[in-house]
């Protein structure tokens, strides 16, 4: 009986249309497997002792004509020389494709291929790192079902990909668990530096926020030690204000973090030193 469905339809439609039906599922099929193992992950990492020290970085969008190149890698120098050994990124590594109109003018490099060559050749590898990715890496994606994290991993072997979007690092100490959650939001900017980090702490749930919340997106740079008991933390920005932000009135904060966490018992002793980029 099914056989036979299968051959009425060919005769109603014809067997093009199956193929194409076929292909379109295949795609479907890839996105939903481009998407295994990379949201909601969680991370843990083993401490020996109860001092936690890292850089935080984002939005570096390696391709874009406005990427500061010479300022991330003179970042990951200052870094390695405090002792960072770990880097975490907040999102778009790359700039990515038709993320909003014109977006094409303001590209040094077009296309997955190109942006990735640039990577390779820009990335900084004197320190490991591990990052997400954002709204303008998934443009690929969003187009063509590409799972750009694994490719960003492949071709620079210093970079391990944690998540699209978000991801959950648990740093086990002797004194206990200190969680670091990093997010890539969409929307734009507020009027206020701190409203868009309120409202996205306010939404997590109950029971299950992180200790420090790094949020990438907004190119902007900020540290709220406690809000809903979470410690905020936007990472600023690698890339120069593009004509986009320049139209729309946002200013870029470039630079990136050193982050020192004492775990304690009763409390934590947090410290974020922004290493400010002026142009």
């Amino acid at each position: 009986m099914k056989k036979k469905t299968v051959d009425q339809f060919e005769v109603v439609h014809g067997g093009h249309k199956i193929k194409a039906l076929e292909q379109r599922l295949a795609i479907e099929r890839a996105k939903v497997e481009a998407l295994a193992d990379v949201q909601g992950k969680l991370v843990i990492e083993r401490c020996k002792d109860c001092h936690l020290k890292f850089a935080v970085t984002g939005d570096r969008h390696t391709g874009s004509l406005y990427q500061h190149t010479s300022a991330l890698r003179a970042f990951y120098d200052y870094a390695e020389e405090v002792g960072v050994t770990t880097v975490y990124d907040a999102g778009d590594i790359l700039d990515g494709h038709k993320v909003y109109k014109g977006q094409e003018f303001e590209l040094r490099d077009l296309g997955l291929d190109a942006q990735l060559k640039r990577l390779v050749k820009d990335s900084p590898r004197n320190i490991p790192t591990k990052f997400i990715t954002g709204n303008h890496d998934a443009s690929f994606k969003n187009l063509a079902g590409v799972p750009v994290g694994k490719l960003i991993q492949q071709s620079v072997p210093e970079y391990t990909f944690l998540g699209e979007e978000q991801a959950k690092i648990d740093f086990i100490t002797p004194n206990g668990t200190f969680t670091l959650m990093l997010i890539h939001p969409d929307g734009g900017s507020a009027y206020a530096l701190s409203y868009k980090p309120q409202k996205i702490i306010e939404s997590l749930e109950g029971g299950s926020k992180p200790n420090m919340l790094v949020i990438g997106h907004f190119h902007k740079a900020e540290f709220m030690p406690s809000y809903r008991n979470v410690a905020g933390l936007q990472v600023g920005t690698f890339q120069r204000q593009t004509p986009y932000m320049a139209r729309r009135g946002l200013a870029a904060h470039m630079g990136g973090w050193i982050v020192e966490v004492e775990v304690g018992k009763t409390f934590n002793i947090v410290k974020a030193e922004f290493a400010a980029v002026y142009v």
